[in-house]
């Protein structure tokens, strides 16, 4: 089975809201990191909910009051699989990884070998989008996936936000398949990556 150590990846990336004519490259200095403490519990919470109301605000239902919840947030983190990306000093963007598959998967035609990192809940703050913060937290979880020598990640995207749809599709995703989830309107696709070592 993979291990369990913690893993800390730390990249550059130039904030382009906050260039300026006379510093060109400012730059600050992203990490990845597990969350650790209430405060980190918070900062996951304030995305998730900045994200389920600014997907409600686009006509997208994928997140609603009973999914996810701060209760999810905060199992995430107790159970270790909760990661916050640090832009500067404000948390940013979060994600949950593990190997907890939903039993809707068991009807997907899986081609990628277990054992399979899946990714749950990747959200960035909504006045955060667009700076490459979703790219830098699948660059993450794929250099976790090595490093904790899993075979494949896996994971599911609401077919309505093209946004999240197009990121896993640019990055080599494949479509596996096709579920839905209770209380949702539309169909998730699922997708899955080999993990390259």
């Amino acid at each position: 089975m993979p291990g369990r150590a913690e893993f800390n990846h730390s990249v550059r990336l130039r904030d382009s809201r906050a260039a300026t004519p006379t510093d060109p490259m400012n730059m600050h200095t992203t990490t990845v990191r597990k969350a650790t403490g209430e405060r980190d519990v918070e900062s996951a919470c304030r995305i998730v909910d900045a994200c389920r109301t600014a997907l409600r605000d686009a006509g997208i239902d994928q997140w609603d009051d009973v999914y996810p919840t701060r209760q999810t947030v905060a199992e995430d983190a107790a159970r270790q699989r909760l990661f916050v990306l640090i832009a500067g000093e404000e948390c940013v963007a979060t994600i949950a990884l593990d190997e907890t598959q939903s039993p809707e998967y068991a009807s997907v035609s899986w081609q990628f070998p277990t054992p399979a990192l899946v990714v749950h809940r990747l959200c960035v703050d909504p006045m955060r989008q667009g700076e490459g913060f979703g790219g830098t937290l699948m660059n993450f979880a794929e250099t976790y996936a090595a490093e904790h020598r899993y075979a494949s990640i896996r994971l599911d995207a609401y077919s309505p936000n093209a946004g999240a749809v197009a990121l896993y599709r640019r990055r080599g995703y494949r479509e596996a398949g096709r579920v839905f989830f209770p209380r949702r309107t539309a169909v998730f696709y699922c997708f899955e990556r080999e993990v390259v070592r």
